[in-house]
């Protein structure tokens, strides 16, 4: 009787291995609204809103490793009846590997990134102004095989000599004037070259502070390989209380294939926001 009482104790504790993981998920949530009436110092009717948030889905068992995020943010401001874009992407990365040794991987990894909505040169958009971007238009995808090198948990620099990067303007007005490296009347660019990528996700700096990092290098190996395109994302998380939370975030894009409508040729793109809100973590 003692003997199986153990049996039964050993086996209550023995648990599962868990070979999926959903590490620090989390959606966001800001409002902001003001009016005015007889205000002597003048103002604006207004109301905005922006909903952000990242999710993760990692799997690992033996010397596999399968690691996803997808990125998201949505923000809209109107002030009277005039509407301007305040935030707008979508981001998938993926990376498989698999362990060669204790800190370095072989690797196959894959990113898409585009927006949900159309965006203007302009805001406020006039009606009738043509956009210059919307769903799918422009839309990046990335592929490489390489190998990652990863010295802990949180950091990872991947290394893809080989891989290949497609453009896509899947909107018929947009490939007509031919924009983001597409030419005229095609709907896709497709570039040979290599990838050099740098992850730093979720790494504590404090108890109440996170940080979330990435650099991501490409070079066409067969036209112009010196022009490197660059992008690079950068948050910082500032968690006030359970449900409320403050971001800051950057980021900084050159591609030499966008023609910025204020230059005659390729400029740094830079882009920064500061937000405080509502904050769900699982």
């Amino acid at each position: 009787m003692l003997i199986s009482i153990i049996g039964a104790a050993q086996e209550k504790v023995e648990k599962k291995p868990k070979y999926w993981l959903f590490p620090a998920n989390n959606i966001n949530l800001k409002l902001t609204q003001a009016s005015y009436s007889h205000w002597a110092a003048g103002g604006e009717k207004m109301v905005s809103g922006t909903f952000w948030g990242r999710l993760n889905a990692n799997y690992a068992k033996a010397k596999v490793s399968w690691t996803n995020f997808l990125d998201f943010g949505y923000g809209l401001t109107y002030k009277g009846s005039d509407k301007s874009k305040i935030n707008d992407k979508v981001e998938i990365n993926s990376r498989f590997g698999y362990k060669a040794l204790k800190k370095i991987d072989y690797t196959v990894s894959w990113n898409l990134r585009s927006q949900f909505d159309k965006g203007y040169a302009k805001y406020p958009a006039e009606k009738g102004t043509p956009y210059t971007s919307k769903f799918m238009s422009p839309a990046y995808s990335e592929l490489g095989i390489g190998f990652a090198f990863k010295p802990r948990v949180e950091f990872a620099i991947n290394l893809a000599p080989i891989g290949g990067k497609m453009t896509f303007v899947r909107d018929d007005s947009l490939s007509k004037v031919g924009v983001y490296g597409v030419k005229p009347g095609k709907h896709s660019y497709y570039e040979f070259g290599a990838r050099l990528d740098a992850h730093c996700v979720n790494y504590k700096i404090r108890k109440n502070i996170t940080m979330n990092s990435y650099l991501g290098l490409f070079s066409n190996l067969l036209h112009n390989p010196d022009n490197i395109d660059v992008r690079w994302n950068f948050s910082l998380n500032f968690i006030i209380t359970k449900y409320i939370s403050s971001t800051l975030s950057l980021e900084a894009i050159y591609d030499d294939d966008i023609k910025n409508n204020k230059s005659a040729g390729p400029i740094l793109q830079f882009k920064q926001m500061l937000d405080i809100g509502f904050s769900y973590n699982f």
